[in-house]
């Protein structure tokens, strides 16, 4: 918690500005009891970044104020910014948090309620959606959010947001029905379909260049347990593997309560130099789908299905925080040959890399997921997003590479060997008339231009919408982090 005791002057204008508006209380200096900790609480080692002080607002009122206050302090010449952060789950270094400047920490906006009457949770841009789920559960509902339960809320549903329930619901944005932003100009307003529209479904994939959500107003689902576990195989067995994940993503709309990933791991705690997990959920809790038929028939090294509500599998399902990290992405057409390039890449960047750092200085991962067309319709249906994905005609796999690594040495390392594995794949899927221009922004590097892949009319319908409420380009220039449509060409 911030120091309760009233604040002198710091000597550093915008934490002695935040101050002066009467929130010195809600701010965490590095001499603090709770700084490093709060620090030590972004999920990769890369973000976690030292601003000068972190200012904790209670309320979509106190945001307002902290935003406007940092806004107009000045320090002439001086070069800082501000940073927002609602989970602190991302993955690289700047877009939740800052050096040189102030963080506005959204950790006390973590509410989950639910109302019967209109079926909507209420959720806190600042929470983690292991404890939405556990709050909700109580009321015996869930919604669309992350599958790791250490995610969150708040960058999650800002970039798209693929959950398990994507099938059935679309991406999670496509289940808000109602954003609070504040804006720059420190309004409070509303977006969903009937106030600020162009707002509203800006907001679904567009990320953070509009406004702070404080707030999502999200559809709930019943939280019935789902029914899930892993089929653990070895990579002798991958092109099976590759011909269930065709067969799976070709499935139509009534296999939509089904979800499978295909993870590719290298791990020197793990008996096998790399051995593929199979994640298989149905979120109705229906033991006896068939849309696992083929993957069941794979000799397995290990294979559990069980129920589980949604809240515990979240939790259950963390991914361990505290080491530095790089991801990539792409999406491509739902061809077994691009794939079986892709797991080439994938063993190829776990030889470089072994030979570069040594095997026990890593992990990495490559996750194969589904994209069918019908994800899209379901956003259409929902109001539309920006993402981009209505385009598509064909089913498609969707692409993460992901490595975590100890040192900042180590890391650049590892971003030119995952870039050199991405371009292979992008540039073999180009070949064959495979490549899917989408890039998934929760997933992507920040060398990657994941605005500019949603395509040229939502590219242009972001750029007005922020230009709109953002006349000034605050979220552009202040608040440089993240993937920011002023630099989209």
């Amino acid at each position: 918690m911030a120091a309760a005791t009233a604040r002198l002057r710091t000597g550093i204008d915008p934490c002695d500005a935040l101050i002066a508006a009467g929130l010195g209380d809600r701010l965490l200096l590095a001499t603090d009891e709770g700084y490093e900790a709060r620090i030590a609480s972004y999920w990769s080692a890369s973000a976690r970044l030292r601003p000068w002080c972190l200012v904790q607002p209670r309320d979509a009122q106190e945001v307002s104020k902290a935003l406007t206050t940092l806004i107009n302090a000045s320090t002439g010449a001086g070069d800082w910014h501000i940073a927002v952060r609602s989970g602190g789950h991302n993955h690289w270094a700047g877009t939740n948090n800052i050096a040189n400047g102030v963080t506005i920490d959204l950790v006390h906006l973590n509410q989950a309620t639910y109302d019967p009457k209109t079926n909507l949770a209420s959720i806190g841009s600042g929470g983690i959606w292991r404890d939405v789920y556990a709050s909700l559960l109580k009321q015996n509902v869930t919604v669309a959010g992350g599958r790791d339960g250490g995610v969150g809320v708040g960058g999650f549903l800002l970039g798209g947001g693929n959950s398990y329930y994507t099938g059935r619901m679309g991406f999670g944005c496509d289940s808000v029905r109602n954003f609070e932003v504040v804006l720059a100009d420190g309004r409070i307003v509303n977006a969903n379909s009937e106030t600020n529209p162009d707002l509203f479904k800006a907001l679904k994939g567009g990320s953070s260049n509009f406004g702070i959500v404080t707030r999502f107003d999200m559809e709930a689902v019943s939280a019935n347990d789902i029914y899930t576990g892993v089929h653990l195989v070895s990579k002798d067995k991958s092109d099976a593997v590759l011909e269930a994940l065709v067969d799976f993503t070709d499935r139509d709309e009534s296999f939509a309560d089904d979800a499978m990933l295909a993870i590719y791991m290298h791990n020197t705690a793990m008996a096998d130099d790399i051995v593929i997990p199979i994640s298989r959920i149905n979120v109705r809790g229906n033991e006896n789908t068939t849309a696992f038929a083929k993957v069941n028939q794979i000799p397995a090294i290990d294979s559990k299905m069980t129920h589980v509500s949604h809240a515990d599998h979240a939790r259950n399902c963390q991914t361990a925080g505290g080491a530095r990290s790089v991801w990539f992405t792409l999406t491509f057409k739902n061809d077994i040959s691009i794939m079986r390039t892709a797991v080439d890449a994938h063993q190829e960047f776990v030889d470089a890399m072994k030979a570069a750092i040594g095997a026990g200085e890593f992990t990495s991962q490559m996750v194969l997921q589904p994209v069918p067309t019908y994800f899209a319709k379901i956003g259409l249906e929902s109001g539309g997003n920006v993402l981009g994905l209505d385009a598509e005609t064909e089913n498609a796999i969707l692409w993460l590479g992901l490595v975590t690594i100890n040192t900042e040495a180590q890391e650049a390392i590892a971003r030119i060997h995952m870039a050199a594995a991405s371009a292979k794949i992008e540039d073999f899927a180009i070949s064959v008339g495979g490549n899917v221009d989408w890039r998934y922004l929760n997933y992507a590097d920040p060398s990657q231009d994941c605005l500019k892949s949603y395509g040229g009319a939502n590219v242009n319908f972001i750029r007005e919408v922020a230009s709109k409420y953002d006349p000034e380009g605050v979220f552009q220039k202040r608040i440089p982090g993240g993937f920011k449509i002023s630099r989209v060409k």
